[in-house]
């Protein structure tokens, strides 16, 4: 299960902003978040771990299929984004920035070379199993 950070908290530097005094500031420093960083990263490595064995689980699937060219690929930018939605939807409820500090962009491809890689090991290893021997 993910950890949800909490960002309900607000931390006022008071020296980031030397100009209080000046009419139309309304506090006198700049609010940052408060976050917890070991949910953060336990975050972070549970949705690697996911991704990893997203990617050996679709490159056995392609490979068993038979898949070749150009629809192992689709294979796996289609496997890919429907384990990114599944785990948005249900372990993190829709609240991508509830539990990580990442963009959209960033959460879709982060560590994307990682998982390309380990499908296409297993991609092969798992074709040339079933139709090679």
């Amino acid at each position: 299960n993910f950890q949800k950070i909490d960002y309900s908290f607000k931390m006022i530097d008071p020296m980031a902003n030397l100009d209080a005094g000046v009419p139309g500031s309304s506090q006198g420093g700049e609010e940052k978040d408060i976050i917890d960083f070991m949910s953060l990263r336990y975050n972070l490595e549970k949705i690697d771990r996911m991704k990893s064995v997203m990617s050996i689980a679709s490159g056995c699937v392609a490979g068993i299929c038979g898949l070749t060219g150009l629809q192992g690929l689709v294979c796996f930018v289609a496997l890919h984004f429907l384990v990114l939605v599944v785990v948005w939807t249900m372990k993190m409820k829709c609240s991508l920035h509830g539990y990580t500090r990442q963009s959209w962009w960033s959460y879709s491809t982060t560590n994307l070379q990682q998982s390309g890689l380990s499908f296409t090991l297993f991609w092969t290893l798992f074709y040339g199993l079933v139709y090679l021997y």
